[in-house]
């Protein structure tokens, strides 16, 4: 076996001397421990090559046909072209598999790839429409223009987030911060508050407001539930600012069953599936084919399960 790894360069410092991610680190650490040998580049490091007739794509100067297995990690939410370079990816190697089905390489969620032509909120919520999976009640307008048409959802608070999940980065304290383009729209004045009056509306969309200020991350290798935590916010609305964790590894029967339903109908080999309660009924708030498991391995008090092994190992052959 021969693992390649594809990731996304990290916006602001690791806080290690290779800047590679904390997953990517833990990946790494739970090869070596296997024994297989492994290698990392960044979307910035492939090559297409389209010369008499033959297509090879090339990461890091290899020809990515030469691993036995590929984990197409994060990509760029401010660059779409960075998740079509994905696509490419599961193509091309769906067409060696097809040619040389005694040499195949297996990419991790390449079935769950295709589910998703493009990878943004809007292609979300169109995917939960055609399956049946709850949803939060979502507005979309491609002008951006929410204060002249309040008739769809118009009874604040509500959520606006940005379109294609992109973060902003700000200098805080002279350092780089990432922080979530999602706002909390209590009136019509809160179109206009700090930061989102700057940003292209345009990119954004609008959603109905949960005030459970709880959600549950539920990790789910190969159609079953492995773990997950639960998460509260203490300051502000969103449960990713400083929230209070908690091991939920054993889910109870609605949420398990939720979290399966919605990995089955993605077909995917690893997938953290985000729920949050909207009153009593689950609805999903999140997907992630590539997820980072750094706060569930060092924020919880309990056991984890090893998200890192897990998925070195979630391949279906």
């Amino acid at each position: 076996m021969n693992y390649l790894i594809i990731d996304k360069r990290q916006r602001v410092e690791t806080g290690n001397e290779d800047k590679i991610a904390t997953a990517n680190l833990r990946l790494m650490e739970e090869l070596d421990k296997k024994g297989i040998p492994h290698s990392l580049a960044y979307n910035d490091e492939l090559e297409f090559q389209f010369i008499d007739g033959e297509t090879v794509i090339k990461a890091k100067g290899e020809d990515i046909r030469k691993y036995t297995h590929i984990l197409l990690r994060g990509h760029a939410l401010h660059n779409e072209m960075e998740y079509q370079f994905k696509r490419y990816i599961v193509d091309y190697i769906d067409e060696h598999n097809r040619k040389n089905p005694n040499e195949k390489v297996l990419i991790q969620n390449s079935e769950a790839m295709k589910r998703f032509p493009y990878y943004n909120k809007i292609a979300l919520a169109l995917f939960c429409s055609i399956n049946d999976i709850p949803y939060f009640n979502t507005y979309f307008r491609t002008d951006g223009n929410y204060l002249a048409h309040r008739d769809i959802l118009e009874a604040f608070p509500l959520i606006i987030k940005e379109y294609a999940g992109a973060n902003r980065v700000e200098i805080i304290d002279g350092k780089e911060k990432i922080k979530k383009n999602v706002f909390k729209i209590s009136n019509e004045d809160d179109y206009r508050q700090e930061y989102l009056k700057d940003l292209d509306h345009s990119r954004f969309f609008i959603q109905e407001f949960s005030d459970s200020g709880k959600d549950m991350r539920i990790f789910v290798k190969l159609g079953k539930v492995i773990g997950g935590w639960k998460r509260e916010a203490v300051d502000g609305f969103m449960t990713v600012k400083d929230g209070n964790y908690t091991m939920y590894n054993e889910p109870e029967k609605e949420i398990k069953e939720f979290a399966e339903n919605v990995a089955q109908k993605l077909s995917a080999d690893f997938v953290a599936v985000d729920i949050m309660y909207m009153g009593d009924k689950p609805l999903l708030q999140e997907i992630s084919y590539h997820p980072g498991f750094k706060a569930y391995e060092t924020k919880i008090e309990g056991e984890p399960v090893n998200i890192a092994e897990a998925i070195v190992t979630a391949f279906k052959e």
